[in-house]
């Protein structure tokens, strides 16, 4: 059986959760769990999977038994709640040890929130097991565990009092499409060069030509080494490395999708939360962002065959004003809320613009990012709609003499953070320069005006790497994401 068919594991409770593994062909299967016994034959190719279905949550582990025909195994254990993916980049990945929580965090002690914790590969073709342990919440385990998935996990133990698992498959630094599948992607015509670009690596790629130009390469940095040792002056020379094969660089398309995400898929599980964008905000895909998330949605709900609900983090604020392609990732990720192809299904995003850092891509607070997501779920999952899952959202906006009317969802006790006027506001004037807007609040809507412009058209939020001044919120303390009027 797979790695995450083990010891410790979490099972989706008021669900069909499967188990699946490899055996001879023809042999009789059987698995036994909390007074449930579901049987199974192994095909030709020796494939088996079996369903247990709508188990109720447990609050002490049990063991699970399996036998395929005289070979047994036993899974110590083993609970029954709620399963979510933690998926993404380096601030999904992000430790607990490296966050401003960690000397609470790191002594936390919960033996029903556990965490699959792995390590990184590729894979050429989608894969069979993605190997891993799952760990409980304590002393010794939990400072390595990923932030935000924890404090996701944590904010629905409180609510749920129920086991809590996180299958935590994130990779920092990669982009979005390595986590999308290839027969997805091949899909997305318009997504096309992205296709192209892991093709043409490829073709190029000549283990030859790359084992000489590596030699080479050592040769000249062996030379480096001995002019630095005699100075030591400056860094010491990089030891150059080979370039690898591209059907396995987790830079291209798929190629983690098929060793961390196929292996997984039906694993039965709530939904995805996801962290990711940073590094699609350096090219062309940055406009492409909207696309890339929609598809990521769609293929992994196809891959398991579920309906997952899926919350996603906004890119925090960061950096200088010379990265443009991060608003743009920005505002995609808020576009896809009101994207028609999406539906009525279950995603959102939470907004962290408050909490970025000038010089830092990873902003230490985790705690509030992994409870802005839990707030999505918790309301369109669990029940609790009492919940605010968002700050403001754009909504829609008019022209009314000489000023621009913004309306907003989840603009209950409209206000801003430092008690200053709304900042952050610009209109574009008739020679299209935007122009920083004068702005005040009316109820659950802002009024935009600006003396040099009779007729406003068009307004934008937090247009900026790093929001200076975007300081609007509402009654929950939840700030407004970037946006464009339509």
């Amino acid at each position: 059986m797979p790695s995450f068919f083990s010891d410790g594991m979490v099972l989706q409770q008021k669900s069909t959760a499967k188990l699946w593994g490899w055996a001879k062909a023809g042999e009789q299967v059987s698995v036994d769990f909390l007074g449930k016994k579901v049987t199974a034959t192994t095909s030709q190719d020796g494939q088996w999977l079996v369903e247990l279905k709508d188990l109720a949550a447990t609050d002490k582990g049990s063991e699970l038994t399996v036998k395929v025909g005289s070979d047994t195994k036993v899974i110590k254990n083993v609970v029954v709640g709620e399963v979510w993916i933690a998926s993404g980049q380096s601030n999904m990945e992000w430790a607990i040890k490296k966050t401003e929580d960690k000397n609470a965090d790191n002594q936390a002690e919960d033996k029903l929130l556990r965490v699959y914790t792995s390590r990184n590969l590729t894979n050429k073709k989608p894969s069979k097991d993605f190997s891993g342990k799952w760990l409980s919440t304590e002393p010794k385990n939990t400072p390595n565990f990923t932030a935000v998935g924890y404090h996701f996990a944590k904010s629905l133990r409180e609510k749920l009092n129920v086991p809590v698992g996180i299958i935590e498959c994130a990779w920092g630094g990669k982009r979005i499409e390595a986590f999308i599948s290839d027969a997805s992607m091949r899909e997305a015509k318009e997504l096309d060069y992205i296709v192209q670009a892991k093709a043409d690596a490829i073709k190029n790629y000549l283990p030859e030509k790359i084992k000489k130009a590596h030699q080479e390469a050592l040769v000249k940095w062996q030379k480096q080494c001995a002019e630095w040792e005699k100075t030591q002056k400056g860094r010491k020379p990089r030891k150059p490395k080979a370039k690898g094969n591209p059907s396995l660089n987790p830079t291209y398309h798929s190629t983690i999708y098929n060793g961390m995400i196929a292996p997984i898929a039906s694993y039965s599980a709530k939904g995805v939360i996801w962290y990711q964008g940073e590094s699609n905000a350096r090219d062309k895909s940055a406009d492409d962002y909207e696309a890339l998330l929609k598809l990521l949605i769609q293929d992994w709900r196809k891959q398991w065959d579920s309906n997952l609900s899926f919350y996603y983090v906004q890119l925090a604020s960061y950096g200088d004003t010379t990265r443009t392609g991060w608003i743009t990732v920005q505002d995609q990720m808020r576009q896809l809320l009101s994207n028609p192809e999406m539906g009525e299904t279950n995603i959102g995003m939470a907004v962290i613009n408050d909490i970025g850092h000038p010089r830092n891509i990873h902003p230490p607070n985790k705690h509030d990012v992994g409870k802005r997501l839990a707030r999505w779920a918790l309301n369109q999952d669990y029940g609790f709609k009492d919940i605010i899952v968002s700050g403001p959202l754009y909504r829609s906006h008019r022209t009314a003499a000489n000023t621009l009317e913004i309306t907003f969802d989840y603009a209950t006790g409209l206000k801003t953070r430092d008690g200053e006027a709304p900042g952050s506001f610009e209109l574009l004037d008739t020679k299209n320069n935007w122009l920083p807007a004068t702005a005040e609040i009316q109820g659950d809507r802002i009024i935009l005006s600006h003396d040099q412009i009779k007729k406003p058209t068009k307004a934008r939020y937090a247009w900026h790497i790093m929001a200076k001044g975007a300081n609007l919120i509402n009654a929950e303390g939840l700030p407004t994401s970037c946006f464009t009027t339509k």
